[in-house]
């Protein structure tokens, strides 16, 4: 039996993959905490803290919670 999912939980996780993909790449992220691989060379590459909150508040946005605190909006 294959498991079933709601298509619109499947759209925001998808978006989601993508997001942190692009973020990725745009920021040269490779340390095995945010990388599905783990880190591919001894030199780490660890995000800024910038660059970790953009990538929350993107993240926060695509799930339908408020950017900044995280909260359900109303």
């Amino acid at each position: 039996m294959a498991l079933r999912m709601d298509p619109a939980r499947r759209r925001r996780l998808q978006e989601l993959a993508r997001i942190h993909d692009r973020w990725q790449a745009a920021h040269g992220v490779d340390d095995a905490d945010f990388t599905p691989d783990g880190a591919d060379s001894t030199r780490r590459r660890t995000p800024s803290p910038e660059a970790e909150r953009e990538l929350m508040a993107r993240s926060r946005a695509v799930m339908g919670l408020d950017p900044e605190t995280g909260h359900y909006r109303d």
